[in-house]
């Protein structure tokens, strides 16, 4: 799958105009495929008419997000206004497809997904910061993955990715190369407030220097997404690894010469909100959290003997599909009846530069994408 990048400039109303304008025929086909996807088959009751069930969700979705967002992220807001009408979309309709992202993590439907992996400059043969990541996501919407570069007024640049409906990134880097990816976490945590975790982490990107300014500006931002892992890296190397829910935050720091997440909490301060280890998953009563448990030792076993890694090693990294190179759900390079690896991006923050593409890791190239240029 081409991977496409869409520059956009401006203020945050003009942003989503010209982004809606962008991917109106990619959101229009997502509209109408919605109701083949499996996800909305296993969000349905089956009691229940699709036309039925869908008045209430995008009444829900409104009751939810119309009044949180704009209180709280006034500029994503005009953002998100923007995006309604560049796409010719109304704006209930866009806020039930932004609060999919606070669905379709729920721990039943097992969307667990993402491997993001830090390597220090002692770690990389040419003393470089790194940052990768495996998005993996619901197989439906594959075809809706796109790029944008920002400039948007009075906030700092950004370059990041997400799916055509959102208006904002669910990773990136900004001008500073501050860089950020987003893995989803269970919780039993309950929202105080709903809002996208991208319109947080847009906002961040827009707002924020350094790691430093990231984690004091997530301490204190209003957020009601989905439960995540965010992997936050500046130039000088330093990573940090947050761990969020609604209520609760804790952070760690990089403890070797490298730094993995998956979809499970490694601070003791926030195992205690997480659902059970051995919960499982409705769909296919396998643990929910045994994929990302996979996965995590996955990475470890194959940086276990590297003293240094160069690029090819990372790569082949991202390409994995463990030790009997049979891909599944619970290999690095996801290949899963419900979700897969969409894309996979390897971050250079010094350079302002991240190589990315979309569709699985194992059978497409990365393309260099600059942000300064």
């Amino acid at each position: 799958m081409k991977l496409h990048l869409t520059s956009l400039r401006g203020d945050h109303h003009q942003l989503g105009l010209q982004q809606g304008k962008a991917a109106r025929k990619s959101i229009h086909k997502l509209l109408e495929s919605l109701t083949e996807f499996k996800v909305y088959k296993y969000l349905k009751p089956n009691w229940l008419p699709s036309p039925v069930f869908l008045y209430l969700a995008k009444h829900r979705a409104s009751n939810q997000l119309e009044k949180d967002i704009p209180k709280y992220y006034p500029r994503q807001a005009e953002r998100l206004r923007g995006l309604a009408e560049g796409s010719e979309i109304d704006l209930s309709t866009l806020l039930f497809l932004q609060s999919f992202e606070l669905l379709i993590g729920a721990p039943r439907y097992k969307v667990e997904a993402c491997t993001a992996i830090g390597f220090s400059a002692q770690k990389t043969m040419n003393s470089e910061v790194i940052l990768v990541k495996n998005f993996d996501y619901l197989n439906d919407l594959e075809p809706y993955q796109v790029a944008y570069k920002a400039a948007p007024d009075g906030c700092y640049r950004t370059l990041g990715f997400t799916i055509s409906p959102l208006p904002c990134m669910l990773e990136g880097m900004n001008e500073h190369g501050l860089s950020v990816t987003y893995n989803l976490a269970y919780t039993t945590d309950k929202p105080s407030c709903y809002v996208p975790l991208s319109m947080v982490i847009q906002e961040m990107l827009e707002t924020c220097r350094d790691t430093d300014e990231a984690v004091k500006y997530l301490r204190e931002a209003k957020r009601g997404g989905h439960d995540a892992i965010l992997t936050i890296v500046d130039p000088s190397g330093d990573f940090r690894s947050v761990e969020i829910t609604s209520n609760h935050i804790a952070t760690r720091k990089m403890e070797k010469d490298y730094l993995i997440n998956a979809n499970h909490f490694q601070t003791s301060e926030m195992k205690r909100y997480e659902i059970p280890h051995n919960a499982v998953s409705l769909i296919d009563g396998t643990r929910v959290h045994e994929s990302s448990e996979e996965r995590m030792k996955r990475v470890q076993v194959l940086l276990k003997d590297k003293n240094k890694v160069d690029e090819s090693d990372i790569i082949a990294i991202l390409r994995d599909h463990g030790p009997e190179d049979e891909p599944s759900a619970n290999t690095i390079c996801r290949h899963d009846e419900i979700a897969s690896t969409l894309r996979s991006m390897i971050y250079h923050p010094e350079k302002r530069t991240i190589k990315a593409l979309h569709g699985r890791a194992c059978i497409n190239e990365y393309l260099e994408i600059q942000l300064q240029s």
